[in-house]
């Protein structure tokens, strides 16, 4: 990667980019000079100088690609300044999920593809960034999912197999915590069930983490972080169909035992206060 020297950065501003070897063919020639500017309305979210969207490329050969294309149009001021000064810290949200995405493949937990990414950095302390990861084909979060397989399959199959669904978030999650590394934004949402694979085989629960812009490693005091993430995730719980409290105290004993967590009884006490404050924040809010 090319970041120029500090007057180029300064002065004209360069641009930088990653692209997976394997996708690059599928890509426009020009990804790097025009990916700011692509347009789509597919699952557009825009808001605040930045926004998500879903892309279809078609390449003269092989098979279409799709993606999600997170991009920043306008970042805080020390952000470009940090980035002007050390262009390879990883400064914007592009480049610092990219970096989180790597952080939890490493440690085990299964997140989306990473296609391409890449920043714009100057002139002066202007900074743009975006960061294109695969669809996850076939596969649908956790809130949608639960409430249709609910009305489409058998009571005792749905009920074997919300267990192994439970089982295995209760694994990604302890994953994440044994390595000190906390989603910070874990809903219910975030966790996808490739269903595509369930209807080849009943057995074979496959879920993908999305979403890792927040991830942070705390080596100190990292049980609140915990309660974060843990509340987080039962604030979501509620009221979604086909959830009950039998999961929760499921998801509960698989994780503790994983962790090997102290004092079981009192941070569940804690994770029960995180997600009553989410659930009247929600209320006052929402």
């Amino acid at each position: 990667m090319n970041y120029g020297s500090l007057w180029e950065r300064l002065v004209r501003g360069v641009r930088w980019s990653w692209i997976d070897p394997r996708y690059r063919s599928a890509l426009p020639a020009d990804l790097d000079a025009s990916v700011m500017s692509l347009e789509s309305l597919d699952r557009l979210h825009a808001k605040q100088g930045r926004s998500t969207a879903r892309v279809r490329f078609h390449p003269g050969t092989g098979k279409p690609v799709t993606v999600y294309l997170k991009r920043h149009f306008r970042l805080p001021l020390t952000s470009g300044l940090a980035a002007l000064l050390h262009p390879s810290g990883r400064h914007s949200p592009g480049a610092s999920e990219w970096a989180h995405l790597e952080r939890a493949r490493a440690i085990g937990v299964p997140v989306p593809e990473v296609i391409a990414t890449g920043e714009r950095i100057g002139p002066w302390t202007s900074l743009q960034s975006y960061l294109m990861v695969a669809e996850l084909t076939g596969s649908r979060e956790l809130n949608v999912a639960i409430p249709e397989l609910q009305e489409t399959m058998e009571p005792a199959a749905f009920a074997a197999l919300k267990r192994r669904v439970v089982i295995r978030m209760a694994e990604l999650t302890a994953r994440l915590h044994a390595a000190k590394a906390f989603h910070k934004d874990l809903y219910l949402c975030h966790f996808y069930l490739d269903e595509e694979r369930l209807r080849r085989d009943e057995n074979d629960v496959d879920l993908a983490v999305i979403d890792l812009h927040r991830l942070g490693v705390h080596s100190l005091w990292p049980d609140r972080w915990r309660w974060k993430d843990l509340g987080q995730l039962l604030f979501s719980t509620g009221g979604v169909a086909g959830i009950d409290g039998r999961d929760v105290l499921r998801f509960w004993k698989h994780y503790r035992r994983l962790v090997g967590l102290a004092r079981p009884a009192w941070q569940a006490r804690m994770i029960r206060m995180k997600a009553r404050r989410y659930e009247e924040h929600n209320r006052r809010h929402g």
